[in-house]
């Protein structure tokens, strides 16, 4: 799949704001938004991957989520809820953001219905991947944790391929899994590959491919429907 394409597909009718904000490119690896921070403005994705991340009082970095094309950040201080920014948000790849006061967001999501149907359905489909995360969270047993935080990494970044396993569409290391559970790399490591072994999953260069329908049965969850 064409990612530029796919991107300003998700992109959508958020062009509607183009015109009344800046674009600004932040290199991999770059902090965009400080834990604590006062936002200056309303930030989308135009293309690219960032990491919502918080440090625990251990010093250790824990994933909250990941945002890509379409994203509206910080979530909490655009709608109302923060005066601040309560987590990280880093680039994961080089990434193109559009900047919009508050004041403009709010007007033209007002204006265009069709625009506040889109941040609707995104902030829904955030919702139901974020009860997964959580869900994989309350697990006691790395496995069981990495089936759920997979299947969460299905839902939101998920492509059907030919061969009928599902390829999620970031660059993932051991780490980066490891990070959004809570478990450490080595432990990730080595269960990923046991899940590899049986057939579950495959990845390559930090491509996950991944028989969803399969790691359902396996915790008997058929009852979690995916759509691709």
């Amino acid at each position: 799949m064409n990612r530029n394409l796919d991107e300003r597909k998700l992109f959508g009718r958020l062009t509607i704001l183009q015109p009344l904000g800046v674009t600004r490119h932040y290199p991999k690896k770059s902090t965009i938004i400080f834990q604590g921070e006062e936002p200056h403005s309303v930030l989308i994705i135009r293309s690219g991957i960032v990491k919502v991340y918080g440090i625990t009082s251990d010093g250790d970095q824990r994933t909250v989520t990941i945002l890509n094309a379409g994203d509206v950040f910080p979530t909490s201080w655009v709608f109302g809820k923060t005066e601040v920014c309560i987590y990280y948000y880093e680039a994961s790849s080089d990434c193109s953001i559009l900047s919009v006061t508050k004041k403009d967001f709010m007007e033209t999501l007002q204006k265009y219905p069709e625009l506040k149907e889109q941040v609707f359905q995104t902030y829904m489909s955030h919702y139901i991947a974020s009860t997964m995360h959580v869900y994989a969270l309350e697990h006691s047993y790395a496995r069981d944790k990495l089936i759920y935080i997979l299947l969460y990494l299905a839902t939101r970044f998920g492509y059907k391929e030919p061969s009928g396993k599902t390829r999620i569409s970031l660059r993932l290391s051991h780490q980066d899994i490891a990070e959004m559970v809570g478990i450490t790399r080595e432990t990730a490591a080595v269960e990923l590959h046991k899940l590899r072994q049986k057939g579950y999953i495959e990845y390559e260069r930090f491509t996950y491919y991944v028989d969803v329908a399969r790691l359902q049965k396996l915790k008997g969850d058929e009852d979690i429907a995916i759509t691709i």
